[in-house]
């Protein structure tokens, strides 16, 4: 083979391996996200699997360790509710009543999160209450 030959042999192997790593990347930033009633339908199938699940944090139900960093509450739609834990500690904009999105593994019917995402507390209203946080 001649070294133009490799030369391009090379640059189409460098040109396919890029091209699959974007497609890998472009499909794992497709987040699909379950909702509470969706995803409680669907747990059995999906344990232990890493997914996105969209609801409300349900006021009164948050404990805070802060000496932990855990953060369990329950998240909810009109369907149903799951109850979540996190020691990733508070999100800054942590309310309850706001919707959220929540990142992690249903283990043994616990949410793990590995991320808490909530949505921006102005955007739906000034009147929502923190709620008390339980601390243990």
């Amino acid at each position: 083979m001649k070294n133009k030959q490799k030369n391009m042999l090379g640059i189409g192997i460098v040109v396919i391996l890029m091209l699959y790593l974007s497609a890998q990347s472009f499909s794992n930033s497709l987040s699909f996200y379950y909702e509470v009633g969706e995803f409680v339908q669907k747990a059995d199938s999906i344990n232990g699997k890493a997914v996105n699940v969209n609801g409300t944090i349900v006021k009164g139900s948050t404990v805070w360790e802060p000496e932990n960093a855990r953060l369990t509450f329950k998240l909810a739609d009109n369907n149903a509710s799951i109850t979540v834990v996190s020691n990733e500690g508070m999100p800054g904009s942590y309310k309850e009543g706001i919707p959220a999105v929540v990142t992690g593994f249903f283990i043994n019917g616990t949410f793990q999160a590995t991320q808490v995402v909530t949505k921006c507390p102005s955007k739906y209203g000034g009147d929502l209450d923190h709620g008390d946080h339980n601390e243990t």
